[in-house]
């Protein structure tokens, strides 16, 4: 079983690092010996998980890891509900509109429609964000009842502690989600990028509907107003 958890870190270091690594780095990263990395690593080469990059020192998901996560996104029938209301809301702001469910202490985005302003962020099915950085991650600890809401919440601040960073941010940003009923972020996770996120339910599913904005071009204002407003009205009809 210890085997299966460690190949399992290793697939989700690779996804969440964006670009090759290596056995080193995977090591840091996942807290394992570099021995027992490189065995590791060397067995999901065979299975064809993933493979190694330029002078071989480095690896990358293949594409056979998407049939761990395909099926998946098939059978989310709130995927399906939620497509139209995400075309609206690209349609009528221009932006991009993302379905965002959580994954852990991330946020994977399960649907995205992209957006036609020349500015809008672009965003990829499968992508994902730690939830305290991210309006949909907000968004969604806030929809949570009470009790499960403070536990995520110190879960979140136990993590950004651990990084070193402040969890004022984060806090400010769930009171007012909690207050206002959506989630803004601007300049969180990446600096000239920000959020504005609702969560919707829907078959005791949860999950969030997001548009990223670039902050340069998107005013707070705007973001407080009428891209809330349109997810608000959206989320409602949902």
């Amino acid at each position: 079983m210890d085997a299966l958890a460690r190949g399992l870190a290793i697939l989700e270091c690779l996804s969440r690092a964006h670009h090759p690594i290596g056995n080193r780095m995977i090591s840091d990263a996942v807290g394992l010996a570099p021995s027992t990395v490189s065995r590791l690593t060397h067995t999901l080469c065979v299975l064809g998980y993933i493979r190694p990059t330029g002078t071989g020192r480095a690896y990358e998901l293949t594409p056979k890891s998407l049939t761990l996560g395909y099926p998946v996104l098939a059978g989310l029938s709130l995927r399906e509900r939620a497509r139209p209301h995400l075309e609206a809301l690209s349609q009528r702001t221009g932006e991009t509109a993302a379905l965002a469910i959580r994954d852990g202490l991330y946020i994977t985005f399960v649907a995205v429609v992209q957006g036609t302003n020349l500015v809008s962020v672009r965003l990829a099915v499968g992508g994902r964000l730690r939830m305290q950085v991210s309006a949909a991650g907000i968004a969604l600890v806030a929809a949570q009842p009470e009790k499960e809401r403070r536990m995520l919440a110190g879960r979140l601040r136990a993590d950004l502690t651990r990084r070193g960073e402040s969890t004022d941010h984060f806090d400010a940003a769930l009171e007012a989600c909690i207050q206002d009923g959506f989630a803004l972020v601007r300049n969180s996770w990446r600096e000239g990028v920000g959020g504005v996120a609702v969560p919707i339910s829907f078959q005791d599913e949860t999950a969030a509907l997001t548009i990223p904005i670039a902050t340069g071009s998107v005013t707070e204002q705007q973001m407080r107003g009428t891209l809330a407003e349109l997810m608000k009205l959206e989320a409602s009809a949902f």
